[in-house]
């Protein structure tokens, strides 16, 4: 009995170990069918990822206009930093700016304002008969609008690029002087509106265009449309900061800005190069030849010379400036030497002009006269010019005490520019040409000196007085008339007088300047201001005038960004 007990005992064992084996056997090969099926279902997953990072990250939520929403703005966040909320409106290395400018005037003798042109009735004015009160665009500062960028291309290089242009507050339109004066042609003078000859000519960016590279430690050097280095030099030493209404050198550009002419202010096709070393700096610019200089005679001959036949003519409209500078112990000094070739001066056509009468005179003085299509050209004076301005401020404290001197040297130019060449601005077509205009060196001197006083930190009163000299350089019977009397006495009751002078207007003379001003500044941004300028002519730079002075308060508002 015990024997059958131990023996179904161990039978019981033997039955219950095979069960267990069987029973491990089926875990583990469900266990490794598990693991089988996650490692496929890993696969899987990772084949997804794979594919999604592949693929263009998602656009944010369209309802999201917060910057720190949109992943782009994050990941430039540490080179573009945002908008500062008082300061330049640069973002990325690119700054939008301009000013907005423009007033009230009345002038003793003023003209009606013009769309395309840019200066009131501040400076006396040849064509000007009566009294004028109504809007005086961009008195302080010319109107703008631009916008300027520079990037590190490399370390320590930057490249730069400035595009800027002027716009009249009274119009809306592009500034363009040359196209003011088509506005007048064969008008009456009795009913000219202003117009007037500029560095301005209707271009889409007429002020400024030009990109280059610049360095710290070499300065900058660009490529394009630039101010001269004698208008920059108007700007930093005119007591009035180059202003329209308040300064005779702001108001034209003939005497320093264009060091001749006032068209030559800004120059197309030219390189500018600026460094400063310490508390010295320099500058030097260069201008290409561009366009054409024309021929003798247009269209139909009518007189000329036995044998003469149509000559056409190379440009030779190149120019040069350079300016050594320095500053120290309140002291600022800026000296610049130039030359332009084949300088243009334009004018409006006569009546004659336009209906197609075109005058061509050589620099020896020879002319032909023909016939042709005149409308929408002008008449121009051509020269070499060579000069030079000398400036200089001292600052002390409040007070800021300005002096220039500019001396401009004209020659009949040494290659002729012709009928159907362009002028320098705008690319208007020249249909009557004088190239003989200077049978003597003209010499024009320009002199200024001033004071800018700050009241408080808020208000600046300006003052400034301005003169510029011609000698006599006519012909010899252009020179006799300038000792006879004429009419010195000029009388608003009798302008049709005035203009009967025998003077030549290449007799020698003067004009004068003077004027004040207060500008008051609620914000950096916003300032408003109001003063006055007086101008007379004598001798030579009157001939032909209604009046010899002219009298022009002028009151406005400018806005800066």
């Amino acid at each position: 009995m015990k024997t059958k007990l131990l023996a179904a005992v161990a039978a019981l064992a033997v039955m219950t170990a095979t069960g267990a084996a069987r029973a491990e056997t089926t875990d583990v090969a469900a266990l490794k069918a598990q693991a089988a099926a996650l490692k496929a279902q890993n696969e899987q997953l990772e084949q997804r990822l794979t594919k999604l990072e592949q693929q263009p990250a998602a656009r944010p939520a369209a309802t999201s206009f917060m910057a720190a929403d949109l992943p782009v703005l994050k990941d430039i966040a540490p080179m573009c930093p945002p908008l500062a909320l008082d300061g330049p409106l640069t973002f990325c290395g690119i700054t939008v700016f301009g000013t907005v400018d423009a007033g009230l005037g009345w002038a003793s003798y003023g003209l009606p304002t013009n769309g395309k042109y840019y200066l009131g009735n501040n400076l006396i004015n040849k064509n000007a008969t009566h009294s004028y009160f109504g809007i005086s665009p961009s008195n302080l500062a010319a109107t703008t609008l631009g916008i300027k960028g520079s990037t590190e291309i490399l370390p320590g290089i930057s490249g730069v690029f400035w595009a800027s242009t002027n716009i009249n507050p009274q119009s809306g339109q592009l500034f363009n002087g040359p196209g003011s004066q088509v506005d007048n042609q064969g008008l009456n003078r009795n009913n000219y509106s202003q117009n007037g000859d500029g560095s301005r000519g209707g271009q889409a960016f007429n002020d400024q265009l030009y990109i280059g590279l610049a360095n710290p430690v070499y300065g900058q050097l660009t490529f394009g449309r630039h101010k001269s280095l004698t208008n920059d030099l108007v700007g930093a030493y005119d007591p009035a900061g180059g202003s329209q209404a308040f300064s005779m050198i702001g108001y034209s550009g003939t005497p320093v800005a264009g060091l001749g002419d006032t068209a030559n202010s800004r120059w197309d096709d030219s390189f500018k190069y600026k460094v400063s070393y310490g508390p010295v700096r320099f500058g030097a610019m260069y201008k290409f030849a561009d366009g054409n200089s024309g021929c003798n005679y247009q269209g139909t001959l009518v007189t000329a010379a036995r044998g003469t036949i149509q000559n056409c003519y190379s440009t030779q409209n190149d120019a040069g400036q350079v300016d050594l500078g320095f500053s120290y112990a309140g002291f600022d000094v800026d000296g610049v030497l130039g030359y332009f070739h084949q300088a243009i001066s334009t004018s409006t056509l006569s009546s004659a002009q336009l209906l197609g009468a075109s005058t061509f005179t050589s620099n020896t003085g020879a002319v032909v006269t023909s016939t042709g299509l005149n409308s929408g050209t002008l008449g121009a004076t051509a020269s070499d010019n060579t000069g030079w301005a000398l400036a200089g401020k001292y600052t002390f404290n409040q007070w800021k005490f300005y002096a220039g001197w500019a001396h401009v040297i004209y020659h009949n130019p040494e290659h002729n520019v012709g009928i159907g060449a362009q002028n320098d601005q705008g690319g208007y077509q020249l249909s009557s040409v004088n190239n003989a205009a200077f049978p003597n060196a003209k010499l024009l001197d320009t002199f200024w000196v001033g004071t800018r006083y700050a009241y408080n930190e808020k208000t600046d009163i300006v003052g400034g007085f301005y003169m510029q000299h011609q000698n006599g350089y006519g012909t010899t019977a252009n020179l006799a008339t300038c000792s006879l009397p004429g009419y010195i006495a000029f009388s608003p009751y009798r302008p049709a007088l005035n203009q009967t002078s025998p003077r030549s207007a290449t007799c020698s003379g003067n004009l004068y300047a003077a004027s004040t001003f207060v500008d008051y500044h609620f914000t950096k941004r916003f300032d408003v201001y109001g003063g006055l300028m007086y101008s007379s002519v004598t001798g030579g730079f009157a001939s032909g005038y209604f009046s010899a002075s002219n009298w022009a308060p002028t009151v406005g508002a400018r806005f800066t960004f």
